[in-house]
């Protein structure tokens, strides 16, 4: 009946020591969008001691975090690099705070020259870009097979901007969640998980209409079909996932935009509070 909140926060330090906490108070804000923007994770730790804090808060080490019941499921709902730690005291409680993003060291060191003949395919260019990256990635599928750069290919800098670029020439997009590298067609779905989020179940909050055109500069295209809803805690609730929705106010399938996922195994419940696009 998810009631035994549980969170685990595993650490590999830069120094490559590997720290697990799960018996103190743990609380987390996780930031998931489906752009380019590395997904963005804030995990608040009370009373280490000052030893362990020092060792999970420095940068550069890298986090694996789980949290769920026990009664029910516990699953990853997020990996990423640390960017920044402080300890801070608060009252009587001394508080370890660590900010880390998803697949940022790999996006920050992708740096490439890459130089290619006159009919060289995309797709071999796309790949280099990815290798260089060096995330596993899903989606290089939807780059037209035969495409190709007939005067050549030339680029230095960071391969994700090389990326950016070779997916506009096809109305591409790429996102990167859970250290995993997606390209995909706007508007459309990443994964299909299967979920039915449904009233009086997982649906913490009714879905409610969205209008908002702030994401597109043609003033004659309608506001996308959003919608805004919180659900119980689940991994598979990330941005690009497409899920269906059963309630008084919408039913029907929709692809995650946004996903802000809250939580403390002290007290409330885990949730995820969604931006979806009806499909």
């Amino acid at each position: 009946m998810a009631f035994q909140r549980y969170i685990e926060l595993s650490v590999t330090t830069k120094d490559g020591e590997s720290v697990k906490i799960d018996e103190l108070r743990i609380d987390f804000d996780i930031e998931r969008t489906s752009s380019e923007k590395n997904n963005r994770a804030v995990v608040r730790v009370y009373n280490l001691t000052k030893e362990t804090s020092a060792k999970i808060s420095e940068a550069d080490g890298h986090i694996l975090l789980r949290a769920g019941y026990k009664d029910e499921a516990v699953g990853t709902i997020f990996t990423g690099d640390i960017v920044r730690g402080t300890r801070e005291r608060e009252g009587n409680d001394y508080i370890t705070t660590i900010e880390a993003f998803d697949g940022r060291t790999a996006v920050m060191s992708g740096i490439v020259s890459l130089s290619y003949a006159p009919d060289t395919d995309a797709l071999t260019v796309a790949q280099a870009l990815l290798d260089a990256i060096g995330l596993a990635n899903k989606g290089t599928d939807l780059i037209p097979s035969g495409e190709k750069y007939a005067h050549g290919y030339c680029f230095f800098g960071m391969a994700v901007d090389g990326l950016r670029d070779l997916l506009d020439r096809f109305g591409l997009c790429f996102t990167i969640q859970d250290e995993t590298l997606f390209i995909y067609e706007d508007g459309k779905e990443m994964e299909n998980t299967g979920l039915q989020l449904e009233e009086g179940g997982d649906l913490l909050s009714l879905p409610q209409i969205v209008s908002d055109k702030t994401e597109t500069s043609d003033i004659e295209k309608e506001a996308a079909n959003r919608w805004a809803f919180s659900a119980k805690l689940n991994p598979e609730l990330v941005s690009g996932a497409m899920v269906k929705v059963s309630s008084s106010t919408f039913t029907g399938e929709v692809v995650i935009k946004t996903a802000y996922s809250t939580g403390s195994n002290m007290d409330g419940d885990f949730r995820v509070d969604i931006e979806a696009e009806a499909v």
